[in-house]
């Protein structure tokens, strides 16, 4: 459970902010929510995709199968006597993940950079950011977000936020991407920033630092901060209500990833995704808008930066498993560049 008092936070009455100082204690809450490098407590849960019955695993499998690379989680890229490793990573903590980054560590010796999607010290600099502009997380005039929901959803938002150790007045002035993002942590999911536990990301950061190794990244802070708040607020309360429509087990969701993603099968889980969301709400709407904005957009800008990057190097590019497959995906893009790819 978040320890609020730790961040000297009380439960506030539904009120529009103006005090800046407890704009930025609330911003502290929402960072320490937020960013990936944050420790994750062990989830135990059923299997989501072995759980389908017959007919939607056929359409999962068939759905997976349309895209580019929808296996692999390491290859090798070839061209002019350079070598580019790709590795797909998870933002999570498994101490499975240990194996894979002993597996890309000889690569690493060898390369000449490391190429994330962000640092460890830009998550930093993007809480600095956030909290310099608490607007950007926080509904700080206008309606709160109990009005805009309504009573009944947000009587059923208040229970699910009280399961993650967030009192319900104080998320009553959240915007809501952060609210879609808090929920996506299941209560077994507890952040820890102090217990040293990372995703694969940060652990091959820490190699490449240990290795004395030059790292490079494909996103910037802004660009972060325009994926992580993309929407005007009605498109974001749809999607917070999508969320809770579908009111998915979240230590199932994220020992599903972690199966699909050990077991090679990236692209099996955004799909997964799909499914589950036509399953559950009748519509994929919203799920497609978040990977056009997360993933293909993303993929798009990274397809421009990648060249200048890698051009007459050795590197390793580890980016979030997602990020390889599909059309605009990574792989792709070294392929279009004239890279001979092997999985390994």
């Amino acid at each position: 459970m978040i320890n609020l008092s730790a961040l000297g936070l009380m439960p506030l009455p539904s009120c529009r902010l103006k005090d800046p100082l407890m704009l930025r204690h609330l911003t502290a809450l929402a960072l320490s929510l937020l960013m990936p490098a944050a420790a994750y407590a062990a989830c135990e849960g059923e299997n989501l995709i072995a759980a389908l019955p017959a007919d939607l695993k056929a359409e999962l499998r068939a759905e997976t199968a349309a895209h580019a690379y929808p296996e692999g989680n390491i290859w090798r890229a070839e061209k002019d006597g350079k070598t580019v490793h790709v590795v797909g990573t998870v933002h999570i903590h498994d101490p499975r993940l240990a194996a894979i980054r002993d597996e890309v560590a000889p690569a690493m010796a060898g390369a000449d950079v490391l190429i994330l999607e962000a640092t460890t010290s830009d998550q930093a600099a993007l809480q600095q950011r956030i909290m310099a502009n608490p607007e950007v997380a926080f509904l700080t005039e206008g309606p709160s977000l109990i009005d805009l929901l309504g009573d009944e959803t947000w009587a059923l938002l208040a229970g699910r936020l009280e399961e993650r150790g967030v009192p319900a007045m104080v998320a009553a002035q959240f915007r809501p991407w952060l609210v879609s993002v808090t929920l996506a942590l299941p209560p077994c999911a507890i952040v820890d920033q102090q217990a040293g536990k990372a995703g694969l990301d940060a652990m091959l950061e820490a190699e490449a630092e240990r290795l004395g190794l030059a790292i490079d990244t494909l996103d910037d802070l802004d660009r972060i901060l325009e994926v992580i708040s993309a929407g005007t607020l009605d498109e974001q309360v749809e999607m917070l209500k999508v969320a809770l429509q579908m009111d998915i087990d979240g230590a199932a969701m994220i020992a599903t990833t972690l199966d699909s993603y050990l077991s090679g099968r990236h692209r099996e889980f955004v799909e997964f995704s799909r499914v589950q969301s036509r399953l559950l709400t009748g519509s994929n709407a919203s799920v497609d808008a978040f990977l056009e904005t997360v993933l293909v957009e993303r993929n798009r800008d990274w397809a421009e930066k990648l060249p200048a990057l890698i051009e007459g190097r050795d590197a390793v590019i580890a980016v979030g498993a997602a990020h390889l497959s599909g059309e605009t995906g990574v792989l792709m893009t070294l392929e279009r560049l004239g890279y001979r790819l092997t999985r390994l």
